[in-house]
């Protein structure tokens, strides 16, 4: 098989199955409602997954594809019988030689849905960069050893940008609005946000989204951010060990920001709009230390997803028989058949 079969064909499962999973994604989350699961049980790292798993599942269909335990085994082939495709690399390669011009026209055309949203992405990223490298000349103040950008915002507002040396910003006039302990609550939730690296996975989760767009990915996107948000209100309530201190923090921001003009923060910064599921926030804060909750860990999502795929891999790569191959061959053979 030559290197442009190879790519061609590799590339072309890779978009097949992500596709594939998008669709497939789409269709649950509809019929699940959105997958509104609540209480303790929302954890961002499962909202994160359910984005993540269209990529997921590209990303190991092509490792079985190109799998060791098939790739040096003997030709499997007559035992399977020829109902489907074949991607033999070694034995037979003119199986697939006459996928080579679908694949490429697949692959073609998989890049130019997703050229818009990536360079969009791009952009964003960019401009975020430069802001990130100017708010770092900013004020400083210190709450509780945080160490805070105080920046006029144009509005009442804190929020992190940055996806690997996250930066805590705060608006002035919301610093002057605020209690002491609720500008801890402030401070210790961005905290959590920053320690979190919330900023580094929204950017995966977009360009996630991008490569593999799910019907309804903005509104999956906005229940990650939802449950992140929770979660860092939790790890703030356990610093400051009084969660209606964190509650009482909350309702201050929403009031300062009431009949304020609103400049949103960076797309990819991470912030709460005003008055986004404020009552929600309250409430699952609450009754999580009403029921005992601990202080989350505050794990990166995309590393735990990274970290499940690579172990997703090694075993599809290693697993005996080459039973991972003959599924992807299955599908694929579905697919070009219909």
């Amino acid at each position: 098989m030559s290197i442009l079969t190879l790519v061609a064909s590799l590339a072309a499962c890779f978009a097949a199955l992500g596709l594939l999973g998008a669709g497939a994604v789409g269709i649950a989350v509809r019929h699940a409602r959105g997958l509104s699961w609540g209480g303790r049980s929302d954890i961002p790292a499962l909202r994160a997954a359910v984005i993540f798993a269209p990529a997921l599942l590209a990303f190991l269909g092509a490792v079985a594809y190109a799998s060791p335990a098939r790739l040096f085994s003997p030709c499997h082939c007559a035992a399977c019988g020829l109902h489907h495709l074949h991607l033999c690399m070694l034995y037979h390669p003119e199986l697939a030689l006459p996928l080579v011009g679908p694949a490429a026209g697949l692959v073609t055309l998989w890049l130019a849905h997703a050229a818009p949203p990536l360079c969009r992405l791009a952009l964003e990223i960019l401009t975020a960069a430069r802001r990130g490298r100017a708010v770092r000349r900013l004020p400083v103040a210190r709450m509780d050893g945080i160490p805070l950008r105080i920046a006029d915002c144009g509005a009442p507002t804190a929020f992190t940008v940055g996806a690997f040396a996250p930066v805590i910003i705060i608006d002035r006039r919301l610093l002057g609005a605020l209690t002491e302990e609720a500008c801890r609550a402030v401070a210790h939730h961005e905290e959590a946000h920053s320690r979190r690296r919330d900023t580094l996975t929204l950017i995966t989760l977009r360009l996630a989204l991008a490569l593999f767009p799910i019907p309804g990915g903005d509104r999956l996107i906005d229940a990650w951010r939802a449950a992140a948000e929770r979660e860092c209100d939790r790890y703030a309530a356990a610093r400051l060990r009084d969660a209606g201190a964190v509650a009482a923090a909350l309702v201050a921001v929403e009031r300062a920001r009431v009949g304020a003009r609103e400049h949103s923060p960076p797309v990819i910064a991470l912030s709460a709009p005003a008055g986004v599921a404020l009552e929600q926030r309250v409430r699952a804060l609450l009754e999580s230390v009403e029921a005992g909750g601990t202080a989350p860990q505050l794990l990166n999502d995309a590393l735990a997803a990274a970290l499940a795929a690579l172990a997703a891999a090694v075993v599809v790569s290693v697993w005996p028989g080459g039973s991972f191959h003959d599924a992807v061959e299955t599908v694929l053979g579905w697919l070009v058949s219909r």
